[in-house]
């Protein structure tokens, strides 16, 4: 059973204040909610944290179902508990031709051809135009493509805006506490509309979410009606 999950933080708190400024921390909680037996390899769980004016609100996606406990203990309050639902109902109700205005805080990047090397130097993209065109480019391979809109010109552009960019650096540690060096990403939150094109790819896109970082609180896909 998929379960979304909706978790109100208080950054008052010390342990909300580090989950907050550490996505390190932040993906070691919300693994921590669900069973230690979960198969990593062939599950996913995803997370992202909104701020929206006074409110941190901390949305989960897993594969099965969750103890938020540990997070509302640490970061929370306890008269707010954290909202669980089924998510499988909303993922089985997508259609060709649905269109939805959606939220995704993304890891934009592109890698760049490496002499000899299988794998290219991996590099963020900087600008909000690049950004947008990554995400345009990127959606069809994900079930889904981005709506278009009239600028003030009279022009097409896409219904997409980058409305929040940030770089985050901090610790990546192994079980024990050893540290693995740094980790360094470039986010991007995205708002617009978008378009279904394949209903099971993009619903995988859901459950599995949308480019790198996802440990780290990049790719979940969130959906509202548009205009609701």
């Amino acid at each position: 059973m998929t379960t979304f999950t909706r978790i109100l933080l208080n950054p008052q708190k010390r342990g909300g204040r580090k989950l907050l400024t550490n996505p390190q921390a932040m993906h070691a909680a919300v693994r921590s909610c669900f069973p230690s037996d979960l198969d990593d390899a062939s599950s996913r769980i995803l997370w992202r944290v909104d701020r929206n004016d006074h409110d941190h609100v901390l949305y989960i996606v897993g594969p099965v179902g969750i103890d938020p406990t540990v997070v509302v203990e640490q970061a929370g309050w306890p008269s707010r508990p954290g909202e669980s639902a089924d998510y499988r109902p909303l993922l089985d109700s997508l259609r060709v031709g649905h269109e939805r205005a959606f939220r995704l805080t993304a890891n934009p990047v592109r890698s760049l051809p490496a002499d000899g090397a299988k794998r290219g130097r991996v590099v963020p993209h900087v600008t909000p135009e690049q950004q947008t065109r990554w995400l345009v480019e990127k959606a069809p391979r994900h079930g889904f493509e981005i709506r278009t809109c009239a600028d003030e010109n009279g022009d097409e552009r896409p219904d997409l805006l980058v409305d929040r960019r940030s770089d985050m650096s901090f610790d990546h540690r192994d079980p024990h506490g050893e540290s693995r060096g740094r980790v360094t990403l470039r986010t991007a939150r995205f708002e617009g509309t978008l378009r279904v094109t394949d209903a099971d790819l993009f619903r995988e896109t859901l459950a599995r979410g949308l480019g790198r970082g996802k440990a780290y609180g990049c790719g979940l896909v969130t959906l509202a009606r548009i205009g609701g």
